[in-house]
């Protein structure tokens, strides 16, 4: 943003700044601020969708890489400390079903 004060001296050709002069500057100040401070309402509701994306990306990314390395566990055979769990959860079914 330039400011237009600054490129000449005043808007009646004189040195000294008239009244228009600082409504002029008034209103690039005025367009300042707002460019740089935004509306607060909008800032709270970007950063709370913000942080609901990002934990909800973590919980599917989580999920995913587990559900994986499930899977290669499976593929690959065996798994010594998962082999009782896995017992113990089968044996929980199968008495829930009877």
């Amino acid at each position: 943003m330039v400011f237009n004060f600054f490129k000449k001296k005043s808007q009646s050709g004189g040195g000294r700044p008239t009244a228009k002069d600082y409504e002029a500057i008034g209103k690039q100040v005025a367009a300042l601020y707002d460019a740089i401070n935004p509306d607060c309402a909008g800032l709270y509701r970007t950063a709370f969708l913000k942080g609901v994306a990002t934990g909800l990306g973590g919980v599917v990314g989580a999920t995913i890489v587990i559900a994986l390395l499930a899977w290669i566990m499976s593929v690959l055979g065996q798994v010594p400390f998962l082999g009782p769990i896995s017992e113990n959860v089968q044996e929980t079914i199968q008495k829930q079903r009877q």
